[in-house]
């Protein structure tokens, strides 16, 4: 038996099957989010330190074969760096330079510039006092949209596990630099 769509009905349904819509879930499924907070037993300034010395992470984080400052300079009280990072997860190997702009000791953001793995990635950590100051409450969030639909449909096995990582190895750090 069929059934008779009116009008309104009819033009509802071409509508939600608009290339539009496709474009849209297609660029929805290459762009991946997580976030993460945690309590450090460390200052904010002490996490800061960690986090804004882009220079030692190829020594510490995940994946990361490669960390260089290149220029740094101070515009309305931030410290606005320009670093050159290298990524590498089995076929994945990527250089890009990214734009670090902290304000300590409060936010380290980072915004990638001439990738070819990805569109966009930004990273941003907030550092906000907790117990009068003698613990950190740690905001961490991370953005990519990927250049290709593949890459994004491949980084779905290991995203979430690659960031969760990445704050556990900044917290290692910590560890290893304030414990000792």
């Amino acid at each position: 038996m069929l059934r008779q769509l009116g009008p309104a009905r009819l033009a509802h349904s071409f509508h939600s099957r608009s290339f539009f819509n496709l474009a849209s879930a297609l660029r929805d499924a290459s762009t991946k989010k997580y976030s993460e907070q945690q309590i450090l037993n460390y200052t904010p300034q002490q996490v800061y330190s960690i986090v804004a010395n882009v220079d030692d992470y190829h020594h510490f984080l995940p994946f990361c074969t490669h960390s260089r400052v290149y220029s740094s300079k101070t515009v309305d009280q931030q410290q606005v760096m320009q670093a050159e990072l290298g990524v590498g997860f089995n076929l994945f190997k990527e250089k890009y330079m990214s734009t670090v702009t902290c304000r300590q000791p409060h936010i380290v953001k980072a915004v990638s510039s001439d990738a070819t793995l990805f569109k966009e990635l930004v990273t941003t950590w907030q550092f906000v006092p907790h117990a009068q100051g003698q613990r950190c409450k740690v905001d961490f969030a991370i953005s990519f949209e990927f250049a290709s639909p593949l890459h994004a449909q491949a980084s779905n096995v290991f995203f979430d596990q690659v960031s969760k990582m990445m704050m556990k190895a900044f917290i290692d750090r910590c560890d290893q630099v304030y414990k000792n």
